[in-house]
């Protein structure tokens, strides 16, 4: 593979991955989960330490983006790995403020999620997802 094709694939995923984060930050869980394999081998390890296959993930994710009433991803660093013309390793590290509607709000610093993309049916899908990050700081509504 050239330079050049994987600046390609590279300029593809990563614009795959800035709409995944605009959805993230819209609550939008349809358009979100739709960038995600929905198969069998489809492996999630949250920032908890858990396992979760497609439907466990989609779960949380479903409650998460319900009870969310704004969020804001700022990003302090990316990297995309090309490994074949149809495999990519994605690493993502940045701060997110997500405020509920409950009026609490959560602030997670250095959190950081690798993905691995996969070109299936001609469509980039995140096959494997990792999440890690510092404890959340938590300040709770006054009301």
């Amino acid at each position: 593979m050239t330079a050049n094709e994987s600046g390609n694939i590279i300029k593809v995923v990563k614009n795959l991955s800035d709409e995944l984060a605009k959805y993230s930050e819209k609550a939008q869980v349809d358009s979100f989960l739709s960038y995600y394999d929905n198969s069998p081998t489809f492996l999630h390890i949250s920032g908890d330490g858990k396992m979760r296959n497609y439907e466990e993930f989609k779960r949380i994710c479903s409650e998460y983006y319900a009870s969310l009433k704004q969020q804001k991803l700022i990003a302090i660093t990316e990297k995309f790995n090309v490994v074949e013309t149809d495999l990519v390793i994605t690493g993502w590290t940045g701060n997110i403020t997500a405020q509920f509607k409950n009026g609490d709000l959560m602030i997670l610093n250095n959190y950081s999620i690798t993905n691995v993309f996969k070109t299936i049916d001609g469509k980039w899908k995140i096959i494997h997802s990792h999440e890690s990050y510092l404890p959340p700081e938590i300040e709770r509504s006054k009301s």
